[in-house]
């Protein structure tokens, strides 16, 4: 499904009833290089995550998976104030 929304003087864009019907009220706002993506969040952040990226973390804890996103976004920061 796809639709159009404007954002009103205050900046607040309507998601149509039916894509809140099936994903929910309550999302991550995402900035990308190019676009805005809405993530729908659900009770279970983690759940989410496994169900945003399928199997990738399928045998891991929630404690590997907090470290190695630390330990990524030390080495993109780091990647940063290198260039």
């Amino acid at each position: 499904m796809s639709k159009t929304a404007e954002a009103d003087d205050r900046g607040r864009i309507v998601i149509p009833q039916k894509i809140r019907e099936k994903h929910g009220d309550r999302y991550r706002v995402v900035e990308l290089d190019d676009r805005v993506e809405l993530i729908p969040l659900t009770d279970d952040p983690i759940e989410g995550l496994r169900n945003a990226v399928g199997d990738a973390f399928d045998e891991k804890s929630i404690e590997e998976i907090k470290r190695e996103s630390r330990e990524a976004a030390r080495e993109d920061a780091v990647d940063e104030v290198s260039e």
